[in-house]
């Protein structure tokens, strides 16, 4: 009886232990999905001349407002003092939690699809610049 209360006892020690390590190791992956930097998105444009430019910047944060992952939305207009543009006087920006959010939910929206059909035949050019940045600083 000894035994078996010794045996049943080294199992369950084996189980707990078992089962430490896995949510130590799920706890680790899921550390690692999320991602340690954060994802900037701007867009700049060259507007063709006559663009409706408030009601452009008014469908942007109505329609890429509520997308789900997008965070510190604005809508720009180039202040420089230097002429070095190139004809792109406007901007949008905007963040992501990482480029997952970015490619699995924001471009897939049907608001991303119909802001294009808001904007599209105002656009004489326009460039995507994406960058990363840590999303915490580490503390001094």
């Amino acid at each position: 009886m000894k035994r078996s209360f010794a045996f049943t006892c080294a199992i369950c020690f084996f189980l707990l232990s078992a089962c430490a390590k896995k949510n130590n190791l799920s706890t680790t992956a899921a550390a690692a999905n999320t991602s340690a930097y954060k994802l900037h998105h701007i867009v700049l444009f060259d507007f063709k001349e006559g663009a409706p430019i408030d009601s452009i910047e008014t469908a942007m944060y109505e329609l890429f407002g509520p997308i789900q992952g997008v965070s510190d939305l604005s809508f720009n207009k180039n202040v420089s003092s230097r002429d070095l543009d190139r004809g792109y006087k406007y901007s949008f920006y905007m963040t992501f939690e990482s480029a997952v959010d970015r490619d699995s939910i924001f471009y897939p929206h049907p608001n991303y699809k119909k802001m294009g059909g808001v904007i599209g035949r105002h656009i004489n050019e326009y460039l995507i610049y994406d960058f990363e940045t840590p999303a915490k600083y580490p503390s001094k």
